[in-house]
This record gives structure tokens, sequence and C-alpha cells, in this order.
């Protein structure tokens, strides 16, 4: 009876170590993802800016509610984050689209030659 309960115990203290441990993972994509939409928003739809903010706004929530397990907040920051990557990934290939049209025609990048410090 009394190891049943301290399983239990157990059980219960690693899930609030990881729904903590989720909770500040997911206050830092936020972060994050809120200062890199400041920084591309030229690149961005409105209407995609506003879509990002609201799921930004709805991870935090699901960050703050007890109610919610440590699964649902896990896939609601994966989905926030995959939405993110996506995002931004089409901000910089429009970034480097508007960036290559004003150029003379030449490619901005360069191959770089790296050669191993022995």
């Amino acid at each position: 009876r009394f190891l049943s309960k301290a399983v239990v115990s157990t059980q219960s203290t690693g899930e609030r170590k990881e729904k903590v441990e989720l909770k500040n993972q997911a206050e830092g994509v936020a972060n994050d993802t809120e200062s890199k939409i400041d920084e591309f928003r030229d690149q961005l739809n409105a209407d995609e800016m506003e879509s990002m903010k609201k799921s930004i706004g709805e991870l935090r929530e699901w960050a703050n509610d007890d109610n919610k397990s440590v699964d649902e907040l896990r896939e609601k920051l994966n989905e926030v984050q995959q939405s993110s990557l996506k995002l931004f990934e089409m901000a910089y290939k429009k970034n480097m689209a508007n960036n290559s049209e004003g150029g003379s025609g030449e490619s901005s990048t360069h191959d770089a030659e790296y050669k191993d410090a022995k």
C-alpha cells in the first residue's frame, strides 16, 4: 500500500517537473517567435502574422492551464514550432528573392573555402 503511494507520488513529481520544463520551453519559443515576427515583419503576410500571434497566445494559455496534460502541452508546443518554421522559411525565401532582384544578377552567396587548422 505504501509502495503504491510512493510510486504514484514519484510519477506525479516527474510529471510536474516535466510540465514545468515544458512551460519554460513554451515561453522561450513564444518569446523567440515574437521577436522573429518583429524582425521579419516586412516579409510576412498580415494574416499569417496574426495567425502566428494567435497560436503563440494559445500556447501561453495552455502552458498556464493546469488542466492541460503534459502530452497536450507538448503537442501544442510542437504545433507552434512547426508553424513558425514554415512561416519564417517563407519569409526568408521572400527576403532572399527581394535581395536578388536588386542585385546585379550575380548571386549574393559565395562558396567559402575551409582549411582545417592542425
